[in-house]
């Protein structure tokens, strides 16, 4: 059986949550997958719940590697794997059933489509079985940037912000051959940086919020979101990628949004 859709899964120090994610992949109604789990240098039982996996579904693959981060751990995987789509998960997050299922189908037939994605829903570390539209009441701020497009369309929304969370969308392979893997100076933003470059690319996307293709997001633990300072360095780096990309009116918005993030670092730095 070939795989239709390569499963990435890169995980450090998560194996308390690794098994959550590798059952939402067993449940998945599409089965013609593969999922590459690359364990980027933890200390903890990660690579023994890994191979419990491997050992139970040949579907599953376990690489370990030196700690290098998100980006590396992700470009692993894009090598080690080869089927037409791909599918990010991060460890600590779920799949609905039959997201790979309906999401494969759509982008068979939509064949200029390169990046597929839906809609997210949260849930806390401990009551996993509450699903929230978000963490909290800004949940939607940045849900009308939400759309379908290509070119500049798309470059000036993620000039914004971020609005697709890494797990949301099926990708086609081709893309990646065409702009390349992720950039590993970013150790945060990276899928930012990624969609950013797709979108600079010409690459098309399509939002299609499809029942039964959601991604379920954990918040409420210790994760690389809670370091602040990090995130705003890396904040400080995709603006000042963007910059050569952005048409005037983008260029000042960039700037402001910039003078921002500077002004944070100084404050960080105080503290």
């Amino acid at each position: 059986m070939q795989p239709k859709v390569s499963v990435i899964v890169p995980c450090y120090n998560y194996a308390k949550f690794l098994p959550f994610a590798l059952d939402s992949l067993l449940a998945q109604s599409l089965q013609e997958w593969e999922c590459v789990i690359v364990d980027d240098g933890s200390s903890d039982d990660t690579g023994h719940v890994a191979r419990a996996y491997v050992n139970r579904d040949g579907r599953f693959r376990y690489i370990y590697q030196q700690n290098k981060g998100l980006s590396a751990a992700r470009n692993t995987g894009l090598v080690a794997t080869g089927a037409p789509y791909i599918q990010l998960l991060d460890a600590d997050d779920l799949l609905d059933e039959r997201k790979l299922q309906l999401q494969a189908a759509y982008l068979d037939e939509h064949t200029q489509v390169a990046v597929l994605y839906g809609d997210e829903a949260f849930f806390h570390t401990n009551t996993p079985e509450q699903r929230h539209k978000g963490r909290d009441k800004s949940y939607n701020r940045d849900g009308y940037l939400k759309r379908s497009g290509s070119g500049q369309e798309m470059v000036a929304a993620f000039a914004v912000n971020n609005f697709i969370s890494v797990s949301s969308p099926l990708i086609r392979r081709s893309l990646v051959n065409d702009i390349g893997n992720f950039d590993t100076a970013y150790r945060s933003y990276e899928d930012w940086h990624f969609w950013f470059r797709a979108a600079a690319a010409g690459a098309a996307f399509a939002y299609e919020p499809i029942p039964g293709t959601e991604t379920y997001i954990r918040y409420g633990h210790t994760s690389m979101l809670t370091n602040q300072a990090k995130l705003t360095e890396a904040g400080i780096r995709i603006r000042k990628f963007m910059m050569p990309y952005l048409p005037v009116r983008l260029k000042l918005y960039n700037t402001y949004r910039l003078s921002k993030l500077f002004t944070r670092s100084l404050l960080q730095g105080k503290k």
